[in-house]
């Protein structure tokens, strides 16, 4: 099969995020910029068709590369030595371009709209050694349309337990590709804020922890939508790898790991249901997880007008025993689970919950065992490519979603898929 690998980058609060750091390897950073090809035909469900406002990055660079505006220059030698400095003197539209090297203890507040701010070079490494802004993270953005794009956040920890790589108090909508979130509180954490969206590309959210209390690599609030594209979030620590309030939550062609040693909760959780379409992921749900269920669904109550679970061509992996794949509320409107490959321990159920499991649609779904996916738990090189005994179960003979032209044989790559689907997120071999 032809492949052709890309690297993706593309208000009142009213949350608690109140656990701990593992020592499992960052998955390798992707190079600096993203590169680009054509997308498929948009579809309602399509994060590319949700991203399509969203100013094009070039292949190979950064969304600095073409944005226009004042460009304020960050680092050694330059005009402005910390991000912090550009930050105190930006303008809206600015460009901000920040040399790849490490920044510690600088903590920012960006307030201006249309900003777009990029690592050079590489990454800019931003460590919290004990400081916050706004006793909220590392970086406070609370401007309108912002882009983030090649830059780390590590170590934030505030007095509230809430600390965040970057807590997003935006309107309009915020962007974040190519970028890393490593041993937060959490990783990225929003308000709740009508009319807002969250984009992210080609990202890695890892060990978030929080003493005592619950780490989530991503805290989305209640906002119109989040989109998560080619991404990588693993060994969340007793919170979740992913946890979204939002009204429509698309995730596609992303990695959710504990591996061994994984203490997370759930790999993702839409605690108050919404519009959720999960679409070519793969998911690994390890041993000392701290809940039996991977995927949960309305756990805390079932707030939207439209509450709607699918979930198509994604290969959900548990190597704990017992527990369920899905946990799901009574009151969701459907659930269609279509070309799945569910792979446990023998003693999973498919989906617990007061939703009756059967009413939900199924076409096309394969059982099997994890054992038969035996790289599935290597967070330093996952791979979920089952072995010749599986595969030879998975042919589905049709296309169920047309929308599924891509899979993700690695972290932060998509190839395009050509020939005969098959059950799961992969599509051959990596």
């Amino acid at each position: 099969m032809p492949k052709l690998s890309i690297c993706l980058f593309s208000a009142a609060l009213g949350l608690s995020a109140c656990g701990g750091g593992g020592d499992g390897a960052e998955a390798a950073a992707p190079t600096a910029a993203a590169a680009t090809e054509a997308a498929p035909a948009a579809t309602a469900e399509s994060s590319f068709a949700r991203a399509a406002a969203l100013p094009v990055v070039p292949a190979g660079g950064t969304a600095c590369d073409t944005a226009t505006g004042r460009v304020l220059n960050v680092g050694a030698g330059q005009t402005y030595p910390v991000p912090s400095a550009a930050a105190a003197v930006a303008r809206d539209g600015d460009v901000i371009r920040i040399a790849a090297a490490d920044y510690r203890g600088d903590v920012a507040t960006w307030r201006n709209n249309n900003l777009t701010i990029c690592g050079v070079g590489g990454r800019a490494r931003l460590f919290a050694d004990g400081n916050s802004a706004g006793g909220k993270g590392i970086w406070v953005v609370s401007g309108t349309n912002v882009t983030i794009d090649s830059v780390e956040f590590r170590n934030a920890r505030v007095t509230d337990r809430n600390g965040a790589g970057i807590r997003a108090e935006h309107s309009g909508w915020l962007r974040v590709r190519n970028s890393g979130f490593f041993d937060n509180e959490n990783g990225i954490l929003t308000n709740n804020t009508a009319g807002t969206s969250l984009v992210i590309e080609g990202s890695e959210f890892a060990r978030s922890v929080v003493t005592g209390g619950l780490g989530h690599n991503l805290y989305v609030g209640r906002i119109d939508s989040l989109t998560v594209t080619g991404s990588y979030f693993h060994e969340a620590t007793v919170g979740h790898n992913l946890k979204t309030r939002a009204r429509e939550s698309v995730i596609e062609n992303s990695y959710f790991m504990d591996g061994p040693a994984g203490r997370s909760s759930y790999l993702a959780d839409f605690p108050n249901g919404g519009r959720v379409v999960l679409r070519g992921n793969l998911f690994h749900k390890g041993p000392l997880a701290e809940n039996p269920s991977a995927i949960a669904y309305g756990a805390e109550g079932l707030v939207h007008a439209t509450n709607t679970l699918a979930l198509t061509h994604n290969t959900v992996a548990i190597t704990r025993s017992g527990g369920a794949f899905l946990f799901v509320r009574t009151g969701t409107q459907s659930v269609v689970l279509k070309a799945n490959l569910f792979a446990g321990t023998g003693n999973q159920a498919l989906m617990v919950g007061t939703f009756a499991s059967g009413n939900a649609v199924q076409t096309g779904n394969v059982t099997g065992l994890a054992s038969q996916i035996p790289g599935a738990s290597n967070i330093a090189s996952p791979n979920f490519w089952p072995n010749s005994d599986l595969q030879a179960s998975l042919d589905l003979g049709s296309v169920l979603d047309a929308s599924y032209v891509r899979d993700a044989p690695r972290p932060f790559q998509l190839r395009t898929i050509s020939g005969a689907r098959k059950a799961g997120a992969l599509q051959s071999a990596p």
